[in-house]
């Protein structure tokens, strides 16, 4: 039987990382709220806003430090902050070109993609059942991106889909450096983000409306978001950790939905609905094994 300080840590820990997924939901409604800010310059000021947050974090927890931090993630580190540069760049494309909603289905089969890339290039332990509900997911992106509703939508979900795949490598990158403290990696990856972006963006000028979204956008709903998810996920089992963050997923349509009445098309909805199910089988699965704390870097 738990004990009640187990069972305490275990709601706040549900708290964190709940909350980390009410934050990073508010991306799309962020992008929507723009006034005149292009795709490439909400890249670029989000990044500097989160590279900025999270470096001083790395310099708090560094002690002294701060190089040090940033060499000892190695190559390993590297290819992590440019595979996540890519997703935040994929991502903020794909919420100017499609539904908020098809985007965040699609960004949601992250987990079970790393599970496939882990399985592949570190070889862990994969069982059929994950194989399984990886293909389910699969399938649904696959569904939302050739969904036929326009070529504008089409380069939408496909750029959620690179963005899925780039988180996937940066979660891999992180179980093979997981000895390290791999904040570092956050870090750069924002400030390679922004180098990515600037090469798109045709002038830096912006409203006072804009680049203040850009800061929450940057600072709360990626760099805050990020460090409650890793601080809430040490006391979550592998089961109950992607369920906790549906959170993301749900509310992320809702909120355009309430501000600007932005539907789904059937075709999204069938998509997301496979991924949603391969993520609860998943869910289901990891419950049946050993309840673990996951313990992430950093």
């Amino acid at each position: 039987m738990r004990s009640a300080p187990f069972r305490s840590a275990q709601c706040r820990a549900v708290v964190l990382v709940a909350s980390s997924g009410v934050l990073a939901s508010t991306l799309g409604l962020g992008v929507r709220l723009m006034q005149e800010a292009t795709a490439f310059q909400i890249v670029f000021y989000r990044a500097v806003f989160q590279a900025t947050a999270v470096s001083l974090l790395v310099a708090h927890r560094s002690g002294g430090r701060f190089g040090d931090a940033f060499r000892r993630i190695g190559w390993t580190g590297l290819i992590g902050a440019l595979a996540l540069a890519i997703t935040y760049n994929g991502m903020v494309l794909a919420l100017t070109l499609t539904s908020v909603a098809a985007a965040v289905f699609i960004l949601s089969a992250a987990p079970l993609l790393a599970g496939l890339l882990g399985w592949l290039v570190l070889g862990e332990r994969m069982q059929s059942a994950t194989l399984g509900v990886a293909t389910l997911a699969l399938i649904g992106i696959g569904v939302m991106v050739f969904d036929g509703t326009g070529p504008a939508h089409w380069l939408g979900n496909l750029a959620a889909a690179l963005a899925a795949l780039g988180y996937a490598v940066f979660t891999v990158a992180l179980r093979k450096g997981k000895h390290v403290d791999m904040l570092p990696t956050v870090a750069l990856s924002g400030v390679l983000a922004a180098l990515m972006s600037a090469f798109g963006v045709e002038s830096f000028a912006m409203t006072a409306w804009d680049l203040m979204l850009c800061a929450y956008l940057g600072a709360c709903a990626l760099a805050l978001a990020l460090v409650l998810f890793v601080a809430g996920s040490r006391a979550l089992s592998a089961a109950e950790l992607p369920l906790v963050a549906m959170t993301e997923t749900v509310l992320a349509p809702l909120w355009v939905w309430l501000a600007f009445g932005e539907r789904v098309g059937a075709w999204t909805l069938f998509g997301g609905s496979l991924v949603m199910g391969a993520l609860l089988i998943q869910g289901v699965f990891a419950a049946r094994r050993d309840r673990m704390p996951l313990g992430l870097s950093p």
